[in-house]
């Protein structure tokens, strides 16, 4: 391997899978958190801290949440997967909770965005307006 080669090899697809496993959208969602607030180191640390495994594959899972390569589990986060209803929906769901976070990482998992164009999406959402509907 080259000094600028990026290339993973098996063993450490195992380990960031087990990794992975390991971490609740709750994680993610403080993952992403400190990645806005530019506090990267932290958030390397806190999947250090998390999931017991060494800096670089700490880094790399960091990297992929980063670059939205990475999607949560989503079993524990029941308005993201209700039949029926699009991204714009389900986010506005969200929104309207006040789960801003998790709001912004649905619209990245879902569309590849970057953090910021997802946080100016969510942003840009407007509260549906039910007493148009209602006459």
């Amino acid at each position: 391997m080259g000094l600028f080669s990026s290339r993973r090899t098996e063993v450490d697809n195992v380990v960031l899978a087990e990794a992975r496993g390991r971490l609740t959208s709750e994680d993610v969602d403080q993952i992403r958190f400190l990645l806005t607030t530019k506090k990267t180191v932290f958030a390397v640390k806190y999947v250090m801290d998390r999931t017991g495994i060494q800096m670089k594959h700490a880094k790399d899972i960091v990297e992929d949440i980063r670059l939205g390569r990475y999607v949560p589990p989503v079993t524990d986060t029941p308005v993201l997967r209700r039949p029926g209803n699009n991204l714009a929906e389900r986010t506005r769901a969200l929104k309207a909770a006040g789960e801003l976070h998790q709001a912004t990482a649905l619209v990245v998992s879902e569309t590849g965005m970057t953090e910021l164009e997802a946080g100016l999406f969510v942003g840009a959402l407007r509260a549906e307006n039910h007493s148009t509907q209602d006459s």
